[in-house]
């Protein structure tokens, strides 16, 4: 009995839910799209980080570790996480509060670099910085060409 009334109430839950949502915009979901975007707006200051990979053949970037401290070490992990640039290997990071962080980029896959800096927010600034990637090759089998070695010059004097 407790387990079919527990059920009824359940279903019944779902379905003003769903009668709910399919009747469109209630005015609390219109109030809080309001303040979320005002919200949006004051958070903070939009950030760029660039992977320079024209080493490479601007290759894309696999996967970027990306780890924020606050300088004042009044916040820790700020912002952690991996993120995947796009095709101009950028990784934009949205309301990033201004101020002064420490600032870890661990490249992830085959251009495997570790970035460590400080950088600074403001909102009314271009925050990008740059990081340059060093050369990495792939090997391709059937390219790769082995000199000949010379024998006699490992070879232990036979009497």
């Amino acid at each position: 009995m407790f387990f079919m009334l527990r059920t009824l109430i359940f279903a019944l839950l779902i379905s003003v839910s769903l009668s709910s949502s399919a009747t469109g915009d209630t005015p609390s979901s219109n109030e809080s799209r309001a303040i979320s975007a005002r919200t949006k707006k004051s958070l903070g200051a939009r950030y760029t980080f660039h992977l320079d990979n024209t080493v490479n053949k601007n290759n894309t970037v696999d996967s970027v570790l990306v780890i924020l401290d606050k300088f004042d070490l009044s916040g820790a992990g700020i912002v952690r996480k991996v993120f995947y640039p796009d095709s101009l290997n950028q990784i934009i990071v949205e309301d990033l509060p201004k101020g002064k962080y420490y600032a870890e980029v661990y490249v992830l896959g085959l251009y495997r670099k570790h970035f460590s800096t400080i950088i600074y927010t403001k909102a009314s600034k271009k925050n990008k910085i740059s990081f340059p990637l060093d050369y990495k090759d792939v090997y391709i089998p059937g390219k790769a060409t082995i000199p000949p070695e010379d024998i006699k010059m490992f070879a232990y004097n036979k009497n």
